[in-house]
C-alpha cells in the first residue's frame, strides 16, 4: 500500500509544486486509487472531476484532477492555470476549472505518479513560459 503519492499541486494563484502528497489508509480500504484518494485530500473535496490530458496516441499521458464539487460553485475562485492546461493538452472545457487541481501520469481512473525528475522539469518548463514570470 502506498503511503504518499507524488503530484503536481496547482494552486489556485498559479503556483506549482511537486508534491509527495500523504494517502490516508481509508482510500485503500474503500477500494479508491491511491492516487485519486491523495488528490482528493489534496484539493478538499469527496469527488474527483478527472480531465485527461494528452491528443491523438498521446491521451492519458496525464490527468489532471480537481475536485468535482467545486466546479459549480461561483464562489470557488478560478485556477486559471489548470484552465489553461486543459486547454492547450486537453479536450478543452467549455467551463473553467475552479480551485486547486492536482496533475497525476496516466488516466484519471487510475493514475500514477510523476517521477520527481519530470515534475521538477515541468514546472521550470512552465516558469520560463508563464507570463507572470516575465513581469
Amino acid at each position: 500500500m502506498r503511503t504518499t503519492f507524488s503530484a503536481i499541486v496547482i494552486e489556485i494563484d498559479g503556483t506549482m509544486t511537486a508534491q509527495h502528497l500523504p494517502v490516508d489508509p481509508l482510500w485503500a480500504r474503500l477500494r479508491v486509487p491511491a492516487g485519486i484518494g491523495a488528490a482528493l485530500d489534496a484539493v478538499g473535496d469527496v469527488g474527483a472531476a478527472g480531465f485527461v490530458l494528452g491528443r491523438g496516441p498521446h491521451q492519458g499521458t496525464a490527468s489532471l484532477l480537481a475536485g468535482a464539487n467545486h466546479q459549480g460553485v461561483p464562489a470557488v475562485p478560478v485556477n486559471p492555470v489548470a484552465t489553461a492546461i486543459m486547454s492547450r493538452y486537453g479536450p478543452g472545457t467549455d467551463r473553467p476549472i475552479r480551485g486547486r487541481a492536482v496533475l497525476v501520469a496516466g488516466w484519471d481512473e487510475n493514475p500514477e505518479p510523476i517521477l520527481e525528475p519530470v515534475a521538477e522539469a515541468l514546472i521550470a518548463s512552465h516558469s520560463r513560459h508563464s507570463p507572470a514570470q516575465a513581469a
